[in-house]
């Protein structure tokens, strides 16, 4: 008699579909480091975290900045994929470069190690969030506008201190933006590449 999930499929976005994602699992938009970068934001990960005592490394396909949740619907009158393809229409917003100058440590449990952007990279990653908000908001996606620090969660590790932390700054280049969501705490959507203000992908797939 065979065990198990007699439907493991059943909770695909595709069976799905995209409306009913938001309600199920974290969707959110986010900046992620693009394959070239990433080797070498990894070696950074690790040199950061190289004194800390059993840190537990976020893995590297894993590592993003979290720019703002998709939003809750309140007037959308379509489907989500045609009401995010008009979003994106109306979005605009340049690239930049984000950097990183000190570590904190968030979380409930206060064992996130995070890295934390500088001024000026807090500055853009602030009109970014407003411009996704706006492009949201004008078809009946409504999220929150209240300041986020933007930040990368390297790991997780016991016993942090409260205090913030100067390092070496680094960072990488922001040239897209991803709309992703959490399914059994892996990523369901591929990565977009392309313009911060021309396209991002849905969490189904469909390109927009």
């Amino acid at each position: 008699m065979q065990t198990g999930d007699l439907f493991r499929n059943s909770l695909d976005p595709e069976a799905l579909g995209a409306d009913l994602i938001p309600y199920l699992w974290p969707t959110f938009f986010a900046i992620y480091p693009n394959d070239r970068d990433l080797p070498r934001i990894v070696d950074w990960q690790r040199r950061v975290c190289a004194g800390r005592t059993r840190c537990s490394f976020r893995p590297a396909k894993l590592l993003h900045v979290s720019v703002v949740e998709c939003g809750k619907p309140k007037r959308r009158l379509r489907p989500l994929c045609e009401a995010l393809e008009e979003a994106a229409s109306r979005f605009s917003f340049p690239a930049f470069e984000i950097t990183f100058d000190t570590t904190a440590r968030f979380g409930k449990d206060g064992r996130a190690c995070v890295a934390l952007a500088d001024t000026p990279s807090q500055e853009r990653f602030d009109a970014l969030r407003i411009a996704l908000a706006d492009a949201l908001r004008h078809v009946g996606l409504f999220v929150h506008r209240s300041r986020q620090a933007a930040h990368l969660t390297l790991g997780y590790v016991d016993s942090l201190p409260d205090e913030r932390i100067p390092i070496e700054p680094f960072g990488f280049r922001a040239p897209a933006v991803d709309l992703v969501a959490r399914l059994r705490n892996r990523p369901i959507a591929p990565r977009t590449s392309g313009a911060l203000a021309s396209r991002w992908r849905s969490m189904t797939g469909c390109v927009i």
